[in-house]
């Protein structure tokens, strides 16, 4: 069945809220922390009107999904995935990750492989949020020292003000930071905080895009670089005019991009 507002039961028990529309080409996108499937706004058309089927979904403590107290891993959110593409039975699927959601692909590549996905897109998210001796490209500001401040929000670790303005009407755009229940995914957000998935980039067998930006107050552009230098055969874009949200704030090139990466003879 497609539609919009559908819902999956997990394995443990989490409804996980979905839309599925279209048909072709499968494209499955992962919005990062705090956020939720409708960020995909600008994406789900751009798909839909190429002739492709959308599968935007929204992540375990997120959206009109569950927000229970169990199962607050990356590795949870990586299996909730890996159910969906096999309840719904998708075959070379085009796996859109913003974010956190890139850390929950990389949870699933870790635990359960690449099956079921053709391509990969990684958008403006390190590998290793920690900086610390041997790792100068997470998150700006954060280390092991400064952990527990970072993600109680005690200090400031982003400053989202250098960032170009998102667009005014968009989804992203008109919800509030503070809005969002920080505190019902503390555990989530602490286990986004501390993973290492650097041993899993060179695994990767599918063509995977990297993504950045310019004016991205989290990220540094050599981190991004060294993701896409570990995955084989891997293309890595820059966007000038967007803060973390490219997807969002240059839509009509990303889309353009996205739909020539999807569709290039790899």
């Amino acid at each position: 069945m497609t539609g919009t507002n559908l819902v999956m039961r997990t394995s443990d028990g989490v409804n996980i809220a979905y839309d599925d529309e279209g048909t072709g080409t499968p494209f499955v996108l992962l919005h990062g922390y705090g956020c939720r499937r409708g960020h995909w706004e600008f994406q789900r058309e751009a798909l839909l009107a190429a002739g492709h089927r959308v599968i935007a979904v929204d992540l375990r403590g997120h959206g009109a999904s569950d927000k229970p107290k169990h199962g607050q891993t990356l590795a949870r959110l990586g299996q909730d995935t890996r159910e969906l593409l096999e309840l719904l039975d998708l075959e070379d699927v085009v796996l859109v990750g913003h974010s956190m959601g890139v850390s929950v692909a990389l949870a699933m590549f870790t635990i359960s492989g690449f099956g079921r996905i053709a391509r990969f897109v990684s958008i403006d998210q390190s590998p290793k949020i920690v900086n610390d001796e041997s790792w100068s490209w997470g998150v700006k500001g954060v280390t092991w020292d400064n952990l527990q401040d970072c993600v109680h929000w005690r200090v400031k670790w982003s400053n989202e003000d250098l960032e170009p303005a998102l667009p005014e009407g968009s989804a992203m755009a008109e919800e509030p930071w503070d809005s969002f229940d920080h505190e019902a995914v503390l555990k989530l957000f602490v286990d986004h905080f501390v993973a290492d998935w650097r041993d899993t980039l060179p695994r990767i067998p599918v063509p995977t895009w990297v993504v950045t930006s310019s004016f991205t107050n989290y990220y540094h552009q050599e981190g991004m670089e060294w993701f896409a230098s570990q995955v084989p055969g891997s293309r890595f874009s820059v966007f000038r005019k967007s803060g973390h949200n490219p997807h969002v704030s240059e839509s009509v090139e990303f889309n353009r991009q996205l739909l020539d990466f999807a569709a290039a003879d790899d």
